[in-house]
């Protein structure tokens, strides 16, 4: 055991204090800052000043329902809380002629930078639902979306209008309806739901497939380096080939708990206003206290698991190159768990899913996707955890024969007749 602990203690150290462990962890967070937070950040920045567009119709009605939707926002917010509705610095005008001549000169103004946009709504649009817009700026999927919802708005208004409903009544049935789901579980009502209800497992169980493959990889990478080098023949006669093969997992895995805990902090920190700004959107979010026991719980169990398997990989091979085709059947469960994951999200009682859920190479990712998306029984979570427990006893076992005899091999890749051989030595 001490030997063991010296082995965890160089391999955390060792790692931690070199210069590749502090460039990736500092930089990952303001890699993901720059990718998703700041991006969100100025996409719901509005433009500056004032843009202009104006609306082509030959029916004078509908355009200036059009134009009223798009110039006066706030009151199309008000009447149909619509999320979609358009940023509220638009003027808009109205054009009655659509002839040619009409939409040359408009995309002249375009052109000259006198205007920002023109629609043209065809005689036919209320049966065709199609209408076009012509900007410079085609790619503002935000301003499309926009002008799509005033011009949807101005027709249900127009059709309302002309079947005699009052622009009061028009004003409350065009209201959003808000939906609250309510998770049913052993007789009691808590909350749940929502599209973040979905997106939650989703992310939570990306975490776990990302983080057993990086780490997984990094207990092969090492074995690889120490067996290329000769350094192994050293700590070999000092420390027991299963000493070394735990301390490396064990100290590979302290370093990614300490990358991990380091990126919540930075994760938090950063996006927290973020969170604040869009708390009407995760308000929906509720974590049991099981999915809290249960994240740690299965990634450590699965972290066990796999990093013993590429353990004995990287005994197995000579290079990164035998290495990277050597691991795809380590890979293999771990590429299904993220098929399967939408499939147990939408259905977690399912046979398939119970199996999967079952399986210890499957079972540390899709067991906790089912807890969190609905806590299966007692007995089944706890029939995966054993069934788990003792796959990683029988696997330590397993691969320790393999890196026992594979670590002092060099020269050509091992065939299966020679690991089996490998495995039977005393």
């Amino acid at each position: 055991m001490h030997n063991t602990w010296l082995i965890i203690r160089r391999e955390y150290l060792e790692r931690v204090r070199s210069k590749a462990f502090v460039a990736f962890t500092l930089l990952i967070p303001l890699f993901m800052y720059a990718i998703i937070i700041l991006p969100s950040k100025l996409m719901i920045m509005k433009p500056a000043g004032t843009r202009h567009v104006v609306v082509v119709s030959d029916n004078a009605d509908l355009a200036q329902r059009v134009a009223r939707e798009i110039s006066e926002n706030k009151d199309t917010k008000d009447a149909s809380n619509d999320d979609d509705a358009i940023a509220p610095n638009y003027t808009a005008e109205v054009e009655p002629s659509t002839s040619d001549e009409t939409l040359a000169k408009l995309t002249a103004r375009i052109d000259a930078g006198q205007l920002d946009g023109y629609l043209v709504l065809p005689s036919n649009v209320v049966a065709s639902r199609k209408f076009k817009y012509y900007t410079k700026n085609a790619t503002d999927f935000v301003e499309t979306e926009g002008m799509r919802s005033a011009v949807r708005l101005a027709l249900t208004r127009e059709g309302m209008a002309h079947a005699g409903v009052s622009e009061k009544q028009v004003q409350e049935l065009l209201r959003k309806v808000d939906v609250e789901t309510l998770r049913v579980e052993k007789g009691k009502i808590s909350q749940g739901g929502g599209l973040m209800s979905i997106l939650l497992p989703i992310t939570l169980m990306m975490m776990i497939y990302m983080t057993l493959i990086i780490y997984g990889v990094a207990v092969m990478r090492s074995v690889i380096e120490e067996k290329t080098s000769r350094v192994v023949e050293v700590l070999l006669s000092s420390v027991s080939a299963k000493e070394l093969m735990a301390g490396k997992i064990l100290g590979v895995g302290a370093v990614g708990l300490t990358q991990m805990l380091i990126w919540a902090t930075c994760g938090a920190v950063i996006g927290s206003p973020v969170f604040v700004a869009a708390k009407s959107m995760i308000k929906d979010i509720h974590l049991p206290m099981a999915v809290v026991i249960a994240f740690p719980v299965f990634f450590v169990l699965g972290y066990l698991l796999y990093s013993s398997m590429y353990a004995a990989v990287g005994a197995m091979v000579n290079s990164d190159e035998e290495a990277q085709q050597m691991q795809w059947p380590v890979l293999a469960p771990l590429i299904s768990c993220a098929v399967f994951a939408f499939m147990v999200v939408r259905t977690p009682d399912s046979p398939l899913a119970m199996a999967l859920s079952m399986f210890p190479l499957t079972s540390p990712i899709i067991m906790f996707v089912r807890i969190t998306v609905a806590t299966p029984p007692a007995w089944q979570i706890a029939l995966s955890v054993s069934l788990l427990v003792a796959s990683i006893y029988g696997m330590v076992w397993f691969c320790s024969r393999i890196y026992r005899v594979g670590i002092l091999m060099y020269g050509k890749r091992p065939s299966l007749p020679e690991i089996l051989k490998w495995i039977k030595y005393a």
